[in-house]
């Protein structure tokens, strides 16, 4: 009765997966040396005509380029077959799901030209069924188990790369620029196409580097985003002659604001750098400027804009970035608050000349109050200091005139006040202090956690009279100052001068 039942479960179909969906049925196959190389159609009981005609219409035969994998199942006890991870052979549509002997599987064989060969299965990869492979021609629904040709999951990616849909026998990176015509865009955009095209780029000629734009000026600032196609953007520009560039300006501009995007994305950036840094004719420079105007301030306070417009200030003359310059004195309090726009509103003084830094300077000034407690305005308002012109420090402290005291208090402000206090002349750091000295409640900038910074500022800086007055409040105070934190750190400040001057 066993060798009868080991028998009945070896003409019993397997079930391989979810997409299974035939009842369980006598094997509608023929076997010849444990290799599956037809389907008898007699022994199809009760199956639809059509599935019938279309299994008949198949022709499986060993010789056939097109097969069935062979699996041969493991030998269980007394001769009979165990699936492997599962137990026990089910028929189709019956099962878990997965093919019994997938767990357990080692090797296999796969036919090419009528001769069958081993292949080495890793149990640890997953081999996907043939259905799931975009690029293959037979796509079909059935089983695993009638899946043509699978040894193609098992050979190696770099057999499969085929980012642009070339035929299989031919290797892309033996073709000429020329012949990937049509297929430079998609090649750009892959990791590998990438590179292989700018190994080709290393000396163009004149014809190839004019096919090479010809093929990607219609999706340049596509291709500029691009986390790949950017590199070989940035080496075509390199290049390029003028008349080249001028055509990727004209694409750019197209849209009004297509360069503004490109330049705030984290690829596009650099690439639109490496545009500008390669633009010499006068005219196509101020085509890019009139290009990048309207979005000017918005770039200035964008973490990758940025890096675009501090790249125009310290590369190219005032005169040609004054519409530049314009736009951002036109938003300049947005721009001196954000974290990047700080930075910008810094370079622009600094590479600005003229009626255009004068607005520049106005402008801050005229907010000057609120960006000295702001924590990126104050760093604009020290930079100024910084500049050493004593016009824009005298008008500064004009300007925060009546608020030191408040503004020594604060986290952000006091940092101002010590470098107008550091860096101004004498007369001016006098007028500070004194004012410092006379307001309303002196003795709470001894022991404030930011003002008492002033204060040794203050000390460093004052001399004669001014000097004596800060000696006699801290005199005043000195109790109060011995049994608070920061008023210890102002007396010492003494003890370190006492000390350096033995």
């Amino acid at each position: 009765m066993e060798p009868q039942r080991n028998s009945q479960m070896l003409q019993n179909l397997y079930a391989v997966g979810p997409e299974a969906r035939f009842q369980s049925m006598s094997a509608p196959l023929v076997v010849h040396d444990g290799v599956w190389t037809a389907y008898d159609r007699n022994q199809i009981p009760d199956v639809d005509e059509s599935v019938s005609n279309l299994f008949s219409s198949l022709n499986i035969s060993s010789s056939s380029n097109f097969h069935c994998r062979s699996i041969v199942p493991p030998v269980g006890y007394d001769g009979g077959v165990t699936g492997v991870g599962t137990g026990s052979p089910i028929g189709a549509g019956e099962g878990s799901g997965r093919h019994p002997f997938r767990a357990g599987i080692r090797s296999s064989y796969y036919t090419r030209g009528g001769q069958t060969s081993a292949l080495t299965v890793d149990p640890q990869r997953n081999y996907y069924p043939l259905w799931r492979n975009r690029e293959v021609g037979c796509s079909v629904g059935f089983d695993q188990m009638f899946d043509f040709d699978q040894s193609f999951d098992l050979l190696p990616k770099e057999h499969v790369y085929n980012p642009c849909n070339v035929s299989r026998s031919v290797n892309v990176s033996v073709l000429s620029l020329k012949e990937l015509r049509g297929k430079v865009y998609a090649l750009a955009k892959d990791q590998n196409g990438c590179r292989l095209l700018q190994a080709k780029f290393e000396n163009p000629s004149d014809e190839e580097v004019e096919f090479v734009l010809y093929e990607v000026l219609e999706y340049i600032s596509e291709l500029m985003k691009d986390q790949f196609g950017n590199y070989l953007i940035q080496k075509l520009i390199t290049v390029c002659n003028d008349d080249h560039k001028l055509r990727m300006l004209l694409s750019l501009t197209d849209v009004p604001v297509e360069m503004v995007l490109v330049c705030m994305n984290p690829h596009g950036t650099r690439a639109m750098q490496k545009l500008l840094e390669n633009l010499t004719d006068p005219y196509h420079i101020a085509l890019a400027m009139a290009a990048l105007r309207p979005g000017a301030a918005r770039l200035a306070s964008d973490p990758n804009g940025h890096h675009v417009i501090q790249y125009c200030l310290i590369h190219f003359p005032s005169d040609v970035i004054e519409p530049i310059l314009n736009e951002i004195a036109d938003k300049c309090y947005e721009v001196a608050t954000d974290r990047s726009g700080c930075c910008v509103l810094q370079a622009c003084m600094e590479h600005s000349h003229g009626k255009v830094r004068n607005r520049l300077v106005a402008e801050i000034l005229g907010n000057a109050v609120v960006l000295a407690e702001d924590p990126y305005g104050n760093y604009v308002l020290q930079h100024m200091v910084g500049l050493k012109v004593p016009e824009f420090t005298a008008r500064l402290v004009r300007q925060l005139q009546g608020n030191f005291a408040s503004l020594s208090c604060n986290k952000y402000a006091s940092n101002v006040v010590e470098k107008c206090l550091n860096e101004s002349s004498e007369d001016i750091s006098r007028q500070i202090v004194m004012e410092l000295i006379t307001c309303s409640n002196p003795a709470l900038l001894l022991i404030d956690p930011y003002a008492n910074f002033v204060i040794q500022s203050a000390l460093t800086v004052s001399t004669g009279h001014v000097y004596n007055y800060l000696l006699e409040l801290i005199s005043d105070n000195m109790s109060s100052m011995r049994t608070n934190l920061y008023g210890k750190k102002i007396l010492s400040w003494f003890e370190k001068r006492r000390i350096l001057a033995i």
